[in-house]
């Protein structure tokens, strides 16, 4: 399926992003698979961190009613709307260490769930709240009379194969922006607490393909900066045709996990870089040309009034990041602040109220302003405090 380029297009992605380790594993519907290791062996155990999202989205949608109520927030939440980022509620409780590391850590959470800040009604917006899944993973688990982690065994890991991956310590250390060694909360594990290597999580994506009922997790059910997103994926078309998957950045390591279902094709590709999803893009885009015959687009610059760009300035802010936006040119500055640094951005518009980083360790990506009064930046809402 890959050429003799691929392993040289991984070793010179990790060298010019400055990635200690990268491992990266295709599988095609003939079941061929090709895998490459730069700076670790195969076998090496990586923090996957949310590709984990994917794998509760499939515990839930076998253990729970997805039209349920949660009986933990209001009516008009259901188990859905958990998996899809579409209950309104913020993204993080603060600290979760606080609740300990045993197997009544997660439930200890929930009891706080009540009273996390709610931004909009469900279906209203889409915006990235790692409280829903623990609260989905935990909503599993009482179903299946056990503890998440082994719910997650039982039903997901187990038939999939990966016999890597628990929940434990990778098997190196992450390695710049964010990079930490403190230990994975219990509580946070159905958000993104998988350790895994590359060729479990291909085992995970053929499985995700050879079982019908996860094409129901693969629809479209919110509307984030970008594509879309089912139920623990996200969705987008490359060349029309399309492409799902979930990337996942915590402590030093990030991840990818894509799967084009028309052609029955894998991807999976894990660093310990706080910046290896720059590096694993490149990677992605030559075997996306394989696959379906085109590598990603960038949208291009639209020019907008000066009105409307100032009608965006001002100041955002969630418990963990805050922006300060202002007019530039063509587009947006932006000043966040969060736990791991303060960042520099200049943003360009590609359309009314969408804008895209350009340049440093978040180019590319994008944020917007979805409702009045509110930007989206990293996938959530700050609310304009200023």
């Amino acid at each position: 399926m890959l050429d003799s380029t691929f392993l040289g297009v991984c070793e010179d992605a990790a060298a010019r992003f400055d990635v200690p380790a990268l491992a990266v594993g295709v599988a095609s519907t003939d079941g061929t698979i090709e895998l490459h290791a730069v700076g670790c062996e195969l076998e090496t155990r990586f923090r996957i961190a949310s590709v984990t999202k994917p794998m509760t989205a499939s515990l839930v949608a076998r253990l729970v009613d997805l039209d349920a109520t949660t009986a933990v927030w209001p009516d008009d939440v259901r188990v859905r709307h958990l998996l899809a980022h579409t209950s309104g509620f913020d993204c993080e409780v603060g600290d979760v260490l606080r609740f300990g590391e045993g197997d009544d850590a997660l439930a200890a959470l929930v009891e706080e769930l009540p009273a996390l800040r709610r931004f909009a009604p469900s279906d209203r917006v889409w915006s990235y709240s790692n409280a829903g899944y623990w609260l989905a993973g935990w909503l599993a688990a009482r179903a299946d009379d056990s503890t998440f982690e082994d719910a997650l065994r039982r039903h997901v890991l187990g038939p999939a194969g990966m016999a890597s991956a628990d929940f434990g310590e990778p098997d190196l250390p992450g390695a710049g922006l964010g990079a930490s060694s403190a230990a994975y909360p219990r509580a946070r594990r159905p958000s993104g607490g998988v350790v895994t290597d590359v060729t479990d999580l291909l085992r995970f994506g053929r499985w995700q393909l050879a079982e019908a009922w996860t094409a129901a997790l693969r629809r479209p059910a919110g509307k984030p900066v970008s594509g879309v997103y089912g139920l623990g994926f996200f969705g987008e078309r490359v060349g029309g045709i399309e492409v799902w998957g979930h990337g996942g950045s915590h402590s030093g390591f990030q991840s990818s996990f894509l799967l084009v279902p028309d052609r029955g094709a894998v991807f999976a590709g894990l660093t310990n870089s706080g910046v290896g999803a720059r590096a694993l893009a490149e990677i992605e885009d030559l075997w996306l040309e394989r696959v379906v015959g085109a590598r990603r687009g960038r949208h291009e610059t639209v020019e907008l009034p000066l009105e409307s760009l100032a009608a965006f300035a001002g100041t955002y802010a969630n418990d963990e990041t805050t922006a300060t936006v202002s007019v530039g040119d063509p587009g947006l500055l932006a000043e966040v602040v969060e736990d791991v640094g303060t960042f520099a951005l200049a943003a360009r518009p590609i359309g009314e109220r969408r804008f895209e980083i350009a340049g440093g360790p978040f180019d590319g990506d994008r944020f917007d302003f979805p409702l009045e009064g509110f930007a989206r930046v990293g996938s959530r809402l700050l609310p304009r405090v200023a």
